[in-house]
C-alpha cells in the first residue's frame, strides 16, 4: 500500500476522534461563560400582600451572586410555599441577563377545625395555614364533629378515617359555598351524625345535607331558596336530603 494513503488514513482517523472532543470542549465554553456572566443581581417579587418581598426572597433561598441559569425554580417556589402557609401559588421566572421575578398569589381562610393544638385555619385547597385559639377561629366557618389528623402548618388537611365525609368531600363543599360567593354566610358545619351533614347558614338555617351530596348543587340552590323565595324573616331547618331533589322547610317554633 502506497505511504501517502496510510497517512491519509491516519489524518483522517485523528480528525474523527478529535471532532467529538472539539464540540465538548466548545459546549465546556459555553456553559462556563454562561455561568460566569448570568448573576443574579434583582429579585423582584411580584403580589405580595401578607406578607413583604423581603419575607418571600428570603424564604427563596435566592440570593444576588447565585447563578441565574442554574436556579431550580420548583425548589424555589417549594421553600416559599411550605415557609410561607398563606402562599399558595409561586412562579419564579429568570428575565436575563440578571433578575429573577418571583410571582406569588396569596390565599385566604376558609374554615376553622380543630386539632392538636387548637383551632387550624384551612383554605379551599385544603392547605393548613396557622393554628390559633378559640376566640380567633369565632370569625370563621367552624368544621365540628370531627378533628383534623396531624395538623402541621402547611400540611394538607386529613381526618379520621372513621370520619363519614373525607377531606376532599369536604373541600369540595367549601368551594363550592366560595363559588357561590356565600362563605361568609355559613356559620357552621357539623359532621357529627354519621348519616346527615348539618350546615348552620345565614343565621338563619339548619341545612340537611347528605354526605354524598351533589354539593355545587345543592349549594347553589340554596342561594337561590334563601335568596328568592323564602322570606326574610323566616327560619327554620331546610331540608334538602331528598333524592327529587325537593327542599323542605321547618320552620322553628315560633
Amino acid at each position: 500500500m502506497p505511504k501517502n494513503k496510510k497517512k491519509r488514513r491516519r489524518r483522517g482517523g485523528l480528525s474523527r476522534l478529535l471532532r467529538p472532543l472539539s464540540v465538548l470542549l466548545a459546549a465546556v465554553a459555553v456553559v462556563a461563560a454562561l455561568t460566569m456572566f448570568f448573576k443574579v443581581e434583582t429579585i423582584e417579587v411580584i403580589g405580595a400582600g401578607r406578607y413583604t418581598a423581603n419575607e418571600i426572597i428570603t424564604a427563596s433561598g435566592v440570593e444576588t451572586g447565585d447563578n441565574l441559569i442554574l436556579l431550580d425554580r420548583y425548589r424555589i417556589a417549594q421553600r416559599i410555599y411550605t415557609a410561607l402557609p398563606y402562599i399558595t401559588d409561586v412562579r419564579p421566572k429568570q428575565s436575563f441577563p440578571s433578575t429573577l421575578q418571583i410571582e406569588v398569589v396569596e390565599t385566604k381562610t376558609a374554615a376553622a377545625i380543630q386539632g392538636a393544638g387548637g383551632w387550624w385555619l384551612v383554605n379551599t385547597s385544603g392547605k393548613l395555614l396557622e393554628v390559633v385559639d378559640a376566640s380567633a377561629a369565632a370569625d370563621y366557618l367552624q368544621i365540628i364533629g370531627r378533628q383534623a389528623v396531624e395538623p402541621a402548618v402547611s400540611a394538607p388537611l386529613a381526618l379520621p378515617e372513621s370520619s363519614p365525609i373525607t377531606a376532599s368531600r369536604l373541600l369540595e363543599l367549601l368551594s363550592a359555598l366560595d363559588e357561590q360567593g356565600v362563605l361568609n354566610r355559613a356559620d357552621r358545619i357539623d359532621c357529627s351524625d354519621p348519616g346527615i351533614l348539618i350546615l348552620e347558614y345565614d343565621g338563619r338555617f339548619r341545612v340537611e345535607l347528605l354526605y354524598d351530596a351533589d354539593f355545587p348543587f345543592k349549594i347553589a340552590g340554596l342561594r337561590q331558596i334563601a335568596e328568592e323565595v323564602l322570606e326574610p324573616n323566616e327560619t327554620g331547618t331546610l331540608r334538602m336530603t331528598y333524592e327529587n331533589n325537593d327542599v323542605h322547610l321547618i320552620p322553628d317554633a315560633q
